[in-house]
Formats: structure tokens, C-alpha cells, sequence
């Protein structure tokens, strides 16, 4: 697909659309920020704090996104501690490239990033390290999927799951929701964004919306949320990020 010229739905919260946006106007898109996500913090940083506390406890660190390590980090700079201190003894898995970044960007290098950016990779990863026995900490989403740590677990790891951030549906300017209407391409990186995309459009005749559209997966984990909720998958990400979605699309 050439891109040229193509009105393309992001979904991603303001906070992550950045790169997306940038990258789809080089192509010569016309990208559409439709956030269907806003990015809060929890509504209890107990936990996290108890977390902070007692960092020698931990041999792995698991981090299944950027905005875990943005928040993280934040919390314990807020409690007057360095993200690269807490973590120098400490083993580091991140999910994928851009949660990598996101951890060089607070000077801590991971030891360990799987080939495939889904937690089922990162489970097989951590248990050929060696798991048993050990504690891990998981600094995740409010609502996240069990795969990990419920794997973890059954590999003989003890698991503390802190909550660092939660989503929330965003208000939507009608104007928005009409000019996704009339786009070319819709994105989705993740089932949040499939969820609450289809919770802000509401009841709406489905068929007659994505007619002519093409809908876009950044993975197969959001490619089955769309599948649930009844939308189609026309495109999905051999490499999930950002950057392999735009070339999904182009090579579609």
C-alpha cells in the first residue's frame, strides 16, 4: 500500500503517538490522532512503594512496557531513589526493543530482551535462565493478561505483580470521531485501544463504518481482541512495534 496521501487512524494515547505520528507523515500519510486510551496513575502506590523498599529481595525485574519503566521510574524518583540504582544488581527483562529504550533511557541496560515482543516469549526466556526459586517483580498495567506471571509461577518463581499505571477511556471530540469515519486506515497497537476504540464509537453499523477501510494489527495479541469484538484483521505486524505495523501496511 502506498501510503501517500492516506488518512491513517492512530489510536495510541497522546503520550505514544509520537513516533507513530512522525513516522507516518515521512511516508507521506496524513495521520489522525484518535486517542482511544489516556494513561493514569494507579489509584494505590502501596504496593509499589512496599516494592521500592525491599529491591534487594528481587533477582529479575520484568518489564512488559515503556510506560511501565516511565512510571516506575517516576514513583521512585518520586520517593527520592534512581531507577539505574535500584535495578544495578538486579536482572532486567524488557519485552521489546522500545521498552528497552526505555530503560537505557534511565541508564539501566537489560540483560535480557526475547526475539518476539509477547509475553509467552518472555516466559520461555526467563525460565531458560533459571526461575525456580527466585522472586520476581512485575511492574505492569492495571489490566494486563496472566500469561506471564501465572507462568512464572508455575515454573517455581514467586511473583509480586505492582500496578504502576492503568487506562482510562479518553472524551472524544465528535468532530474526531467523524473524520475517522472518512479515513483510509485504522490502527491498533494494542487491546486497549481495540476496546475502547469500539466503546467510544458505540452502537454503529459496523459493516457500513469499515467499509473500504483497512484495519491494522500491530500483533497477534491485539489481532485476537479485534477478532472478539467483531472487527476484522486486514493487516498484522510481523514485528510488533510500531515500525513494523508501517511496513505491514506497506507491503499490504
Amino acid at each position: 500500500m502506498d501510503l501517500s496521501g492516506k488518512v491513517v487512524v492512530v489510536t495510541r494515547s497522546r503520550e505514544q503517538a509520537g513516533e507513530m505520528l512522525d513516522l507516518l507523515r515521512r511516508k507521506g500519510a496524513k495521520p489522525l490522532l484518535f486517542p482511544t486510551i489516556e494513561i493514569v496513575e494507579p489509584l494505590d502506590w502501596g504496593p509499589v512503594d512496599r516494592a521500592l523498599e525491599r529491591m534487594e529481595i528481587y533477582r529479575w525485574v520484568v518489564f512488559t512496557s515503556a510506560n511501565g519503566v516511565r512510571f516506575f521510574s517516576r514513583r521512585a524518583r518520586a520517593r527520592g531513589k534512581e531507577l539505574r540504582e535500584l535495578l544495578e544488581a538486579r536482572d532486567v527483562c524488557a519485552i521489546g526493543p522500545a521498552t528497552a529504550r526505555a530503560l537505557e533511557m534511565e541508564g539501566v541496560a537489560p540483560s535480557l530482551v526475547p526475539p518476539r515482543f509477547v509475553a509467552e516469549e518472555v516466559l520461555e526466556a526467563l525460565k531458560a535462565r533459571g526461575v525456580r526459586g527466585e522472586r520476581v517483580l512485575l511492574p505492569r498495567a492495571q489490566v494486563a493478561r496472566d500469561v506471564l506471571p501465572r507462568g512464572l509461577e508455575e515454573a517455581g518463581a514467586q511473583v509480586d505483580v505492582v500496578v504502576v499505571y492503568r487506562t482510562v477511556t479518553p472524551r472524544v471530540d465528535p468532530h474526531a470521531r467523524k473524520a475517522v469515519l472518512e479515513s483510509h486506515v485504522i490502527t491498533f497497537t494494542s487491546p486497549s485501544t481495540v476496546k475502547n476504540f469500539v466503546e467510544i464509537l458505540g452502537r454503529v453499523p459496523w459493516d457500513l463504518l469499515l467499509e473500504g477501510k483497512v484495519l491494522a494489527s500491530i500483533g497477534p495479541v491485539t489481532s485476537e481482541a479485534m477478532r472478539a469484538l467483531g472487527l476484522r484483521v486486514d493487516v498484522e505486524a510481523e514485528k510488533y512495534t510500531v515500525v513494523g505495523l508501517i511496513e505491514a501496511l506497506e507491503r499490504y
